[in-house]
Order: structure tokens, then sequence, then C-alpha cells
């Protein structure tokens, strides 16, 4: 049976999808999905179910197994067929993604002219972090497919609305967004079923919510224009200041990474797996940190680190995000950290459960 759902999605930190030319001119359909995929794939493990690593090429479609399977559930026979749970809903090679998600009103905008990225650099810093412009506004999009996947993608937006995000970049701080029509999709939401995947024995070397670590930093300003003396910003504040009056968002990722990654000692292979490296060969960082964004009189920042299982850098790490006086340092203010783990498949469960009250 097919399904359709609409979503208004208003975008909380820039918004990043990338483009054939290296910028986000629209938003582009393969970068929200490609970050739905990711995330959806992290959640999979964390249920203990499988979810091969897409980059390998490791699913294939078996049409005549598929035919031979005495399976009555589909996802059984779709795993006869060669499909681990994540390729089944997202795709893989003879086998076409079960829903399609479109972009049917997009409203939003770049948050500054040109494709010139503000450079973020705290003051003991030689280059910083180039911010590019991401896109803020209102967009709609509708998911079409069969009611099993478009459930499942329904639930995944409105966990990723509370604790993940969307689209690229989320290590710079972008893609927060609020799900405007929420009561309309949690309705659907409700009705996914997480349980008919498969039993899995995957590495630890991929993204497994069971090794996340989210957080949430909530603070209310005391005096107005509060972010002038967060290191790195008060040397871009002509660019700064219309971010955060226009669009209620500070950029302050970078300062929070800065003393995260320099505040301690690191060993160098510790460090470079954790924030990311673009040299000798370019690794994508385990931690994410939003821009700070407004909600109402609060100020918020949310985020995510994926600690790499029982090392000596997992606990530092752990240790290094829950300190919440260096919150408070570097963004002068006085602030409230809140912090979940979900060590286990229990965990992930009820913690899918409580995102759709």
């Amino acid at each position: 049976m097919q399904q359709s759902l609409e979503l208004t999605l208003t975008t909380l930190t820039p918004l990043w999808t990338g483009g054939v030319d290296g910028t986000t001119d629209r938003l582009h359909e393969s970068g929200l999905i490609g970050s739905l995929r990711w995330w959806h794939e992290a959640i999979v493990r964390g249920l203990g179910r499988e979810a091969c690593d897409p980059s390998r090429g490791e699913c294939t479609f078996n049409a005549e197994k598929y035919q031979q399977s005495s399976a009555s559930v589909l996802s059984q026979r779709l795993r006869d067929a060669g499909l681990c749970d994540a390729c089944q809903l997202f795709g893989a090679t003879g086998w076409r993604r079960r829903f399609r998600l479109t972009v049917v009103d997009d409203q939003t905008q770049p948050i500054w002219a040109g494709h010139q990225p503000l450079n973020i650099r705290p003051p003991d810093r030689a280059r910083g972090w180039f911010l590019p412009p991401g896109r803020m506004g209102t967009f709609t999009v509708r998911l079409t497919g069969d009611t099993e996947a478009v459930q499942r993608i329904a639930a995944l937006l409105i966990f990723l609305e509370q604790w993940g995000s969307l689209g690229a970049k989320p290590q710079l701080g972008y893609g927060a967004f609020r799900i405007d029509n929420r009561e309309d999709v949690l309705a659907v939401a409700k009705q996914a079923n997480w349980n008919t995947m498969s039993a899995s024995q995957h590495t630890n070397m991929l993204p497994d919510v069971r090794q996340f670590l989210f957080f949430r930093f909530d603070f209310t300003p005391t005096r107005p224009g509060w972010w002038t003396n967060v290191p790195g910003i008060s040397r871009v504040s002509i660019q700064a200041q219309p971010l955060a009056q226009r669009y209620n968002i500070v950029p302050v990722t970078p300062a929070l990474k800065n003393a995260w990654r320099f505040g301690r000692r690191w060993n160098r292979a510790d460090e470079r797996a954790m924030f990311g490296t673009a040299l000798p060969d370019r690794q994508r960082g385990r931690v994410a940190a939003t821009w700070a964004y407004r909600i109402g009189n609060v100020w918020r920042i949310h985020g995510w680190a994926w600690l790499p299982a029982q090392t000596r850098a997992a606990s530092d790490l752990a240790q290094t995000l829950s300190d919440e006086p260096t919150w408070n340092t570097i963004l002068n203010v006085q602030g409230a950290l809140t912090q979940k783990r979900i060590p286990t498949t229990q965990d992930v469960q009820e913690l899918l459960q409580r995102a759709l009250q």
C-alpha cells in the first residue's frame, strides 16, 4: 500500500545539501537523503540489526532468491535476496529505494550573498574554520512510498529534530531544524515498526548510536550581544551581527571545537580521529555541535559525538564534552548541559519511543 506525507520544516541553523558547483544553490534532495541514510544506519545498528557499509557495495539484490524465498514477510524475503535492513529501505544494486523524497516548496535563501565562506578564527589559531553560506527558511518535502517506508522515515525525522541533523556538514554546526506540522508527522511516525529487522554481527567500525553521546546546552543571556565575546567572532562581527539579529543564530561551533580540541593534550592519532583532519587523508570528525540558535528567550546548542568503543580516547572525549564550566567560559554565559548515553539496544528503543511522545 502506498502512502504520501508532506512535512513542513524550518531551519534552526543553516542547511547545506551541496550542489554541482560546490555551493547550495537550492535544496538538493540527494543531500537530504544521504544524511537520512547515515542516521538510519546508525539507529539500525543501535537496535542490534543489520546495516552494511554502503561505500563497499556489500549488498546486491538477487531477484531469483527473492522469488524463491518462502517468507511471508517482505523484510525477510529481501533479506533472503541479499539486502541488509538499511538497503531494504534506501536501495542497493538491483533494488530501488522504497520511498521518494521531493522538495515541493523551497522558501529558503542563502544567509549571506556570494559564495565567500565566513572564517571564524579563534585568537590562538592561524587558520580557523571556514563556514560556507548555507540556507535558512522554511521548506516542504513530500514523502511517497510504501506505508512502512514512509512511517520509518517520519519517525527518523522526529528523532533527528531532537537529537540529530539534516543535510551535510553537521560537524560545522549545520542542519538543525524544526518540524512545523509535527502533530501530522507524529501520527504517521507512531505507526513505524522497527522490529521487522534481522539480528546483526557487525563490527564497531561503523556508526552505531549505542556508541553516541548526545548533548544539549541551554542558556538565557543576561545581556544583548552576548556573542561578541565568543572567541573568533568579534573579528567577523560585521557578518555575524545580521545572523544574530535576522536569523537568531550565532556560529559558535568553531569556538567550542577549538576549546575541546586544543584545550587538553591529546594523543595525535586520537585528536585526528575525534576532530578530523584534511591531511594527509581527509577524515571527518566524530563530534558535531550546532550553532547557537534561539527558541523564544532561550538559546540552544545541541549535538552528538560518536565515541570509539572501549578506548581511552572515548573516555577523554566524553569527559571533555561534559565539562559544563568550559561551555560557560567559552560562551561567556551561564547555562545548563544535558547529556544522554544510550549504550544498549533497549536504551535505543526507549529513546525512539520518547521522541514520539
